[in-house]
């Protein structure tokens, strides 16, 4: 294993505790940042305790925007801050979250969602076409789904608004969505309920426009409540790729906190279809599956089986050790394991890109944070944090540490860390 002068890494106790105060869990009472969830998202914690270490960067960057939590948390700071990313519903999303609300917009947003659930609950509206999502039913109940299918017409019909009470307005319809679906959060990924545990004995066609209509009520508050904190500094998500940052923001910023998708086979376009789809960002089936590939550590649908025929470029970095790994993993299993090596080979590749396009964008002496975690497949462990930091040497990082942050679930040796390097 490759090792370096400048390079270090700590032993903790936290490693060994699953802090809930560092997942996701933290975020969901935290106005604008509990607005939607997506299950891989990082706390507000993890980035807060990183910004109150550098009180006085200028500007601070997320190549891996997501759900907009670096930006959102660096402006309610004071801090300027740009994110990215390569999804355009993520692009839109994170943008509406470091808006800037004025007291009339808030009471559009009121008055157009009231007009909206109202026109849905008439016995004569109209229905939106039911997104293309597979399995449908497997989502939504029958009474639930034609609520929505209302709803979402009667967003669309509204008469002419600001472009941020309307949104906002979406907003509330994508709780309301995700919360009368039969998605669970249990567990690391989105699962589905059983049939077993799904609401029994709506009680009729009364009781069903009583029950919706009462959520998206309280939906459209909690989003309300949210937009009346507008943060200190102005922000904004950039749509662009992290392995080819602009070139615009080369050496912009002194400060870089992401946490980029792990190896791990996580598909985050799985997560947010049903708010893609309904909001008319995602159209066809196939759209899914071309925008994932696109991604790093993409795997759903086209993606997966695109990545069978990935072959290392010659340009690209791996660590020493690296290679063996991949090798462990091919030979673990007959069936699958050539395309899982496959897999992690593509997305270190994919790493290596950005690694040096964000060394350009950042200040010398500037610090990065790199909040990853490791992988395991079959009973191979994947070490990224290590990987990341010996790439990060390479790529011209003066300084990399490696600390532990928390247990990430029931396997001992899943850790969440923080990489940081310093330019």
């Amino acid at each position: 294993m490759q090792t370096s002068a400048h390079s270090t890494t700590h032993t903790q106790t936290n490693s060994g505790r699953r802090r809930a105060e560092l997942t996701f869990k933290h975020n969901a009472s935290l106005g604008r940042h509990g607005w939607l969830r997506l299950t891989p998202a990082y706390s507000v914690r993890v980035v807060d305790d990183i910004l109150a270490k550098h009180p006085r960067s200028d500007r601070v960057v997320d190549p891996f925007s997501g759900t907009g939590t670096t930006a959102l948390c660096a402006a309610q700071r004071g801090h300027e801050a740009v994110s990215f990313d390569i999804n355009p519903f993520l692009v839109w999303f994170g943008n509406l979250k470091l808006a800037i609300f004025s007291h009339e917009e808030l009471d559009e947003a009121r008055d157009m969602g009231e007009q909206a659930v109202h026109s849905a609950l008439a016995k004569r509206s109209r229905a939106a076409a039911s997104p293309p999502l597979s399995n449908i039913e497997r989502w939504w109940d029958g009474e639930d789904l034609s609520f929505l299918r209302r709803l979402s017409c009667a967003i669309q019909c509204l008469p002419r608004a600001s472009d941020h009470a309307r949104d906002l307005v979406r907003v509330a319809f994508c709780r309301s969505m995700i919360g009368l679906s039969n998605a669970a959060f249990n567990h690391q990924s989105m699962s589905f309920k059983s049939r077993d545990g799904r609401r029994r004995g709506h009680g009729g066609d009364s009781d069903w426009r009583v029950r919706c209509g009462a959520r998206f009520r309280r939906d459209l508050q909690t989003v309300l409540a949210g937009a009346a904190r507008n943060p200190l500094a102005r922000a904004r998500v950039i749509e662009a790729d992290a392995r080819a940052l602009p070139r615009a923001f080369q050496r912009g910023a002194d400060l870089l906190i992401t946490s980029p998708p792990y190896p791990n086979r996580m598909s985050y376009i799985r997560e947010l279809r049903p708010y893609m789809y309904w909001l008319g960002f995602l159209r066809e089936k196939r759209d899914a599956g071309e925008l994932d590939w696109r991604a790093i550590g993409g795997t759903w649908g086209i993606a997966t089986s695109r990545v069978g025929a990935w072959q290392r470029r010659a340009d690209t970095f791996f660590p020493d050790y690296t290679p063996a790994i991949l090798g462990k993993i091919r030979e673990a299993d007959a069936a699958s394991g050539d395309v899982l090596s496959r897999y992690v080979g593509k997305y270190f590749e994919d790493i290596w890109s950005h690694l040096r396009s964000a060394l350009a964008i950042v200040r010398r002496g500037a610090s990065l944070h790199y909040i990853v975690g490791n992988s395991k497949f079959y009973d191979v462990v994947v070490p990224t944090e290590l990987i990341y930091r010996d790439m990060l040497l390479e790529a011209g990082a003066s300084r990399v540490d490696v600390v532990p942050l928390r247990k990430r679930n029931s396997k001992k040796e899943l850790i969440e860390f923080d990489v940081i390097a310093v330019r």
